[in-house]
């Protein structure tokens, strides 16, 4: 079983959270040392770009609780941005974005902006959707890091399209809901975070919708949809009671989510065995 050679990590917000606390388990019976490659999705991504590089582990916690909040990685809401929806295809540019992922992989002395990804010391693959082409995309070895981020992060209706060579992309969930599904099999371990919705759509109640929410409830639908289909026996599809991928960490026990996820990992691992 042990050691993996590949692993996924998930879209998912905030909700990632429970991946740097099953990763924290995978490492008491295994080097967080993957030779075939890691993947990333959205938050995969930037925690899949941790790991590949080998910044310390146990300083992602209290780095994800100050810079991935979703108030620290957009501007702050004013009405033109509204309008942006429907000009630009999204309220925010990705500046304020890239700021807080380049401050926070500072904070480990790490200069994010000036990597390529084939600089990682070991494969990195980073999932974004092409709405172009219509396909994921994986980008690796000389794609810019923080390029390939904005791209795999890029939540549509939230951020406008990121433009790279030529062609738009958004977030790598839109099309891999599951990394598992672009994703070798054979020696893997993929962590996925499970989709919850929100709300029920009633035509009273997207009467009095923001168009925001009304595109992401229909994108948690598709993805949803699309997640339950394509889970491998090698998938961790992980949870916690009320944990939304905008949720506020500060509102959660943060020892018991990381517990938690420990948990499911030993569970999982148990059945797997069997």
């Amino acid at each position: 079983m042990f050691p993996f050679k590949t692993l996924g990590l998930g879209a998912g917000g905030i909700k990632g959270i429970l991946h740097v606390g099953a990763l924290m388990e995978l490492s008491k019976h295994q080097s967080l040392y993957f030779p075939n490659g890691v993947y990333g999705c959205s938050i995969g991504s930037i925690i899949a770009t941790y790991i590949a590089f080998q910044l310390p582990l146990d300083n992602m916690v209290p780095l994800m609780k100050e810079y991935l909040d979703m108030n620290r990685m957009t501007p702050k809401f004013k009405f033109e941005h509204l309008s942006s929806v429907f000009s630009a295809k999204g309220m925010f540019p990705m500046d304020t974005f890239q700021a807080s992922i380049c401050e926070m992989f500072q904070k480990v002395d790490f200069d994010i902006e000036n990597k390529k990804i084939g600089d990682a010391n070991m494969p990195l693959y980073i999932v974004a959707s092409n709405i172009t082409k219509g396909v994921p995309t994986l980008f690796s070895k000389d794609i810019s890091v923080i390029d390939a981020l904005k791209c795999s992060c890029c939540i549509p209706g939230l951020f406008r399209p990121m433009e790279l060579y030529g062609q738009l992309y958004v977030d790598g969930n839109l099309f891999a809901p599951c990394i598992a599904s672009i994703m070798p099999k054979e020696e893997a371990l993929v962590f996925s975070l499970k989709k919850h919705r929100k709300h029920h759509l009633t035509p009273a109640m997207i009467e009095t919708m923001s168009p925001i929410d009304y595109i992401n409830e229909l994108y948690i639908m598709s993805s949803s949809l699309f997640h339950s289909i394509s889970l491998t026996d090698n998938t961790l599809c992980m949870s916690y009671p009320n944990l939304q991928s905008d949720s506020d960490l500060e509102d959660f026990n943060i020892d018991d989510i990381l517990k938690h996820a420990g948990f499911l990992f030993n569970e999982f691992i148990s059945k797997r065995s069997l």
